[in-house]
């Protein structure tokens, strides 16, 4: 008898490998070391050149290499690894599901019509290859659908197309059970079809299904590599003129591979790198599918001692019903399967856990406040902040900075503590540095306690923006504190951070701040928020609002001394530039916007808050409204790079008026263009936008300047992503607010994604922007 125990290797082996890639489809965009509009640009090290493309191995930041335009190929393969097998599985469960139900119910009729025998062996002659390319061909190469909907038509299609061929072989596995005796007497005993189906004949054949399931994956990834070779890539294909390139919207595995086919005279590594991968891919499916099959021969071979033509690999594995359940005992098997999901479970946890995203700056800092605050009779704010700050650095901190809030009347600290001790502090230049004592210096986490209380002027309605000490950011091993007095912007460069204020106030007092819901009149109250850059509070008496809901939900509310229709031409506008934002950018940020008037110079946009200047208009309004995005979220230091929020908001004022309310292009950046012209009058010659702000001539460089370079670059460029440049104009600015929502940016990543987005080289920007300052 031939009862030779084997190790059935193409079944552990494919185990291992398909854990691997559903691994890396799970997490490889977190274990990936570059975003994907990160380049890699001429450097000059140690008396070399390193430029693109960078072979493997040559740079650690680079461990893969690079392609010919500076990104990352492993980077590459780690976000697209995920689209290439998830859209495999998908095709292959959704023509499975429906292939199998409706094969076996047609394998159990009498008899099988001549015309479906007939068109099963005419649809297995026909390349489906070609099939879904003239479908695909029309709709894929610059083309204005979103990836997701390119990818949803191919899986629609490449399974309606697959259907007829499982049909075919379930049909023909289920005729052949079907004549069984055991189905016989089923059907003699009174068993309905539908039973019969489900209960007997689907247990038969669900081990060769599975089988099947895992080959059909193989194939529909061949397909997909085939696709590639004619330049349909999955997800979209972008085309570029001039030379006549192809490019992989998605970066899925066949469409580097397809997009990288001219290197293979030279610099292979751009090919021969993610095309390994692919093969990786469908070597492990195959192992798998030969390894389950080997299982299954073996488990049911009636005469293991007769030769089938398939050897079986292991022994038989035949249930023993005797056997109480007290009796399972783990074997080998068994064991290394719980060691691999264990090993799975716990490399996925340590990836989410130190992982950070690749986007945008790195900060070394958190912070999160739980503030209390009682203000009395006479104006007088006491408050205590507990701040709990942690070290995502892998420095040792000698004090911890703090942005004072020094604009606030007879401010008076009373006790500071860090990690429960009384701490020595010093105030300068509006900055509170708090010394850790020496045994806490190397901890990851200090809680500081800030004991002060400050006066409010007794006007019916005060602005307290900077009322608690604000956490700075610690990057590059310092933290950032530059700050200068300037009217236009927040000056301070903080995180976004977690707030928790409990408030108790005089009767008749109003609080208003960017939660939704609050400023009922009570002594007693509680705000919270999650990830705010900063949460400024306005005290109000005796103050009435106009409110309106916009139909996309969000709540608007006026505080302002305006007849009832000046409230509502103001309402109005505020409300269209939501709607207009909302559909074209994104969802807006808040629940409620509320609406401040003030009789300050200018317009201060804050969390959730407008803070309205003098005279203030429509342009200013609407780009104020922006600013909810751009500004409140989207962190900066704005010191260097308060151009990127003052530059966007102003071009989506802009754009506003030109799609919302059909002014011309001349008139929707009349704003801009004035400003730029007022500077010409005044001499003030060229300066770049990026310049800090102490070295800032006029504002109008930081905000027309952006705005115009900005339209003009996609009045140039417009046709590399479609074929209006209005429409053109709204997906850049919801691709920018959707890839650094929450992040910071600096002028570093606004040329990355701006560059990879419209196909422009660095240079492409020094008419404006310096290029050599930017990290």
């Amino acid at each position: 008898m031939n009862k030779l125990q084997q190790i059935n290797y193409s079944l552990y082996i494919g185990i291992l490998f398909v854990a691997i890639l559903l691994f890396l489809c799970l997490f490889g965009p977190m274990l990936a070391p570059h975003s994907m509009t990160t380049t890699l640009e001429v450097q000059y090290k140690d008396g070399g050149v390193i430029a693109p493309p960078l072979a493997p191995f040559e740079s650690w930041a680079y461990p893969l290499g690079t392609d010919q335009w500076g990104y990352d190929i492993l980077s590459m393969i780690l976000n697209g690894l995920r689209y290439t097998v998830l859209i495999a599985v998908v095709v292959t469960m959704i023509k499975m599901i429906l292939g199998t139900v409706i094969g076996m119910y047609i394998g159990t009729w009498k008899k099988v019509p001549h015309w479906i025998v007939a068109f099963e062996n005419a649809w297995s002659y026909v390349p489906l290859f070609i099939i879904v390319y003239f479908f695909l061909l029309p709709i894929n190469n610059a083309t204005l659908l979103e990836p997701g909907t390119l990818i949803t038509y191919f899986i629609i299609i490449m399974s309606l197309l697959s259907v007829p061929s499982i049909v075919s072989s379930v049909r023909k596995k289920t005729s052949e059970v079907y004549r069984s005796d055991f189905i016989k007497a089923s059907t003699t005993l009174g068993a309905k079809k539908s039973r019969i189906i489900w209960h007997h004949i689907f247990p038969q054949l669900k081990e060769s299904l599975l089988v099947m399931f895992i080959l059909e994956i193989v194939y529909v990834i061949t397909i997909m590599g085939q696709l590639a070779l004619v330049n349909i890539f999955i997800g979209g294909t972008i085309v570029r003129f001039d030379p006549l390139i192809y490019l992989s919207v998605t970066k899925e595995l066949s469409g580097l591979v397809g997009q990288a086919r001219g290197n293979i005279y030279g610099n292979t590594h751009i090919l021969i790198i993610p095309l390994i991968v692919l093969l990786f891919t469908t070597i492990s499916f195959s192992l798998l599918a030969s390894g389950l099959k080997n299982k299954f021969q073996a488990d049911y071979q009636r005469t293991p001692w007769i030769k089938t033509g398939n050897e079986p690999k292991i022994a038989p594995n035949r249930k023993n019903y005797n056997k109480k359940k007290s009796d399972i005992k783990l074997n080998a098997s068994h064991l290394a399967f719980m060691a691999l999901l264990v090993a799975f479970i716990l490399a996925g946890t340590f990836v989410i856990y130190t992982s950070e995203t690749k986007v945008g700056v790195k900060q070394e800092s958190k912070a999160s406040y739980d503030i209390a605050f009682q203000m009395d009779e006479d104006g007088r704010f006491n408050v205590q902040s507990d701040i709990l700050i942690k070290n995502e650095s892998e420095d040792s901190w000698n004090d911890i900075m703090f942005f004072y809030p020094a604009e606030q009347r007879n401010i008076n600290i009373e006790e500071i503590k860090i990690d429960k001790q009384s701490a020595a502090y010093e105030i300068k230049n509006e900055t509170l540095k708090i010394i850790i004592p020496e045994k806490n210096k190397k901890a990851r986490k200090h809680k500081v306690k800030i004991q002060y209380s400050f006066e409010m002027t007794k006007d019916s309605m005060n602005v307290l923006a900077d009322w608690y000490p604000a956490a700075a950011v610690y990057q590059n091993g310092k933290w950032s504190v530059e700050k200068k007095d300037y009217a236009q912007g927040p000056m301070y460069h903080t995180r976004f951070s977690d707030f928790d204020v409990q408030y108790q106030t005089p009767e008749g007092y109003r609080i208003v701040t960017s939660k939704k819901d609050d400023g009922a009149i009570e002594e007693k109250g509680s705000v919270k928020t999650k990830s705010e850059i900063a949460f400024p509070v306005v005290i109000m008496k005796d103050e009435v609002f106009v409110d309106k809901e916009t139909t996309s939900g969000t709540h608007l509310r006026l505080f302002a001394d305006l007849s009832a229709a000046e409230s509502e031409d103001l309402l109005q506008q505020a409300s269209s530039a939501i709607e207009f934002f909302n559909e074209e950018i994104g969802s807006f940020p808040y629940e409620q916007l509320d609406i401040i008037q003030s009789d300050a110079d200018t317009t201060q946009t804050y969390p959730g808050m407008i803070v309205l200047g003098r005279d203030v208009s429509a342009h200013e309004l609407v780009q104020s409204v922006a600013k909810s995005y751009f500004q409140s979220n989207i962190a900066s230091n704005p010191h260097e790079h308060l151009w990127i929020s003052e530059g966007l908001s102003s071009f989506a004022a802009s754009h506003y008026l030109m799609m919302a309310e059909n002014q011309s292009e001349t008139d929707a950046f009349s704003v801009s263009l004035s400003q730029v012209d007022r500077m010409k009058e005044a001499g003030l010659g060229r300066q770049k936008s990026n310049v800090p702000l102490s070295e800032l001539k006029d504002f109008g460089f930081i905000s027309a300047q952006p705005a115009l370079q900005i339209n003009m670059m996609i009045n140039e460029r417009y046709e590399l992503k479609g074929v209006d440049p209005m429409d053109v104009k709204s997906q850049y600015l919801a691709g920018f607010y959707k890839q650094y929502r929450s992040k910071e940016v600096d002028t570093t990543e606004f040329i990355q994604f701006t560059k990879s987005y419209f196909s422009v080289p660095s240079g492409y920007f020094n008419n404006w922007l310096d290029t050599k300052a930017s990290r």
